[in-house]
């Protein structure tokens, strides 16, 4: 157990996972988890790298790549929606959207928001600076993965997909 963070197993937060999870039954399950933080990490990587972690991912140490808002609200509906080797639809993208921004809302409007690259979608990923994204760093052992660490002051939340070709 990290003495920076400890799992929350709020009821509202493990319904929201189950949510996902059934909305997604024909399809592989994702990784959701929040955790709140224990006392102040020294930067973000600490914290992010810690809940990583406690998952039993691969930290990325300084190869976290920050998203805003916006971006992190399409990583989350299209992993959510979508498997990432394959392009169909396991989830109607407004169905998705509604999640996604329901996973959104476990953190405050300061929030930061990171992932570990580009990995699928019919859309672009760009950093806080503007640049665009390519290729990943995966946190698992699967062929494919790809997903959110949301970060604030008071806790950290993922979602994560893994997938294989």
């Amino acid at each position: 157990m990290s003495d920076l963070l400890q799992l929350e197993t709020d009821p509202a937060i493990e319904g929201l996972w189950i949510a996902i999870e059934t909305a997604r039954a024909q399809s592989y399950p994702l990784t959701g988890a929040a955790f709140r933080i224990l006392r102040p990490p020294r930067d973000a990587n600490e914290a992010l790298d810690a809940a990583a972690r406690e998952l039993d991912f691969q930290p990325l140490g300084p190869h976290w790549i920050e998203v805003p808002r916006r971006i992190a609200s399409k990583i989350l509906t299209h992993i959510i929606a979508h498997d990432l080797a394959y392009p169909d639809e396991i989830v109607p993208v407004a169905q998705a959207k509604e999640l996604a921004e329901r996973v959104l809302a476990l953190v405050g409007p300061q929030a930061r928001y990171f992932t570990n690259g580009a990995i699928s979608g019919d859309f672009a990923i760009y950093d806080v600076r503007g640049q665009e994204v390519v290729g990943w760093r995966s946190l698992s052992d699967a062929p494919f993965d790809h997903g959110l660490f949301a970060l604030d002051e008071r806790r950290v939340v993922v979602l994560w997909a893994e997938d294989a070709p």
